[in-house]
């Protein structure tokens, strides 16, 4: 089932009879990460358990007019200092007391710290990697960019993995197939571009069932990728072009400005996931907005 838009998702959720999400909240001192856990909450999407100083953390739901029953629902744990409590919103995950694991008011590298030590972290894939899920007007469905905000310069062994990642993504949102585009300058292989070369090789894997249930396309530019006019007057053929799911990216630049172009540019929604441990992780930027955080967390919740 191909997502069309972040309201398909939230119309798929409310109508799909499954138990909330446990959603561990690492430091949940943050406006606009513990109103947009809460909205879901309302909705019975999720059940929070808000790691942190209570002594804050209950003041700043009143604040957000969430009443006193409402509160005495809540898990909170009381945890101060951020290296606390990110081992302990990490060992609720690790014991099984969490489906979910997003970030609040609290330093990125403390969480990661806590995700990947070897002893009591909960990493599970060889990398973890981000994706960003887009809607924006000019397309017809959500764009799945990868990897724009966790791997620096992935080699081609390392971009394998990032497409496993994000290709069990839309596995468990339910699409039969997923079309992926190898993003480069050019649909033509330059043997002076690593990305191009990158390219080749992962879609010569593909041929050889590497990407079992994946169709994909490279190098290919982003163009041709995402449309089928385009691609006619270029008198290009492939299935991927103008229907892209995916677009992996060469480089950590390379998607983090075009993830930024779609919001910023293109007047598009953003959601965002950290994959490749034992449960999807959310982690958003100081900038970010309720809606991309209530977005990050329907796709979280629909995996």
């Amino acid at each position: 089932m191909v997502l069309q838009s972040f309201e398909s998702l939230k119309k798929r959720l409310s109508t799909t009879k499954q138990a909330p999400k446990r959603v561990v909240v690492a430091n949940a001192t943050d406006e606009h990460t513990v109103s947009a856990v809460m909205t879901l909450f309302k909705e019975n999407m999720l059940m929070p358990t808000l790691v942190g100083d209570q002594s804050v953390i209950v003041p700043l739901l009143e604040s957000l007019s969430i009443s006193k029953e409402e509160i005495a629902k809540l898990d909170i744990i009381d945890v101060t200092g951020d290296e606390e409590i990110a081992f302990k919103a990490v060992s609720l995950i690790r014991d099984g007391l969490g489906d979910v694991l997003m970030k609040g008011h609290i330093q990125t590298r403390d969480l990661l710290k806590a995700v990947v030590n070897k002893e009591t972290g909960i990493r599970q894939q060889k990398v973890l990697s981000h994706v960003a899920i887009n809607e924006i007007p000019y397309f017809h469905k959500l764009l799945f960019l990868t990897d724009g905000g966790m791997m620096l310069t992935p080699d081609v062994a390392m971009k394998q993995e990032i497409l496993k990642n994000v290709l069990s993504l839309t596995k468990q949102l339910g699409y039969e197939t997923t079309y992926v585009a190898l993003l480069d300058a050019s649909e033509n292989v330059n043997p002076k571009l690593q990305a191009s070369l990158d390219a080749k090789e992962i879609k010569e894997a593909a041929k050889n069932g590497a990407f079992p249930d994946a169709v994909i396309e490279g190098p290919i530019s982003l163009d041709l990728s995402l449309s089928k006019a385009i691609a006619k007057e270029k008198e290009y053929t492939s299935p991927v072009a103008g229907e892209a799911d995916v677009l992996l990216v060469p480089d950590i630049v390379s998607g983090n400005l075009l993830g930024k172009s779609m919001v910023t540019f293109g007047k598009g929604q953003m959601a965002g996931l950290v994959l490749g441990a034992t449960v999807p992780i959310i982690i958003t930027s100081r900038g970010s907005t309720t809606e991309e955080k209530i977005n990050s967390l329907m796709i979280a919740c629909a995996i």
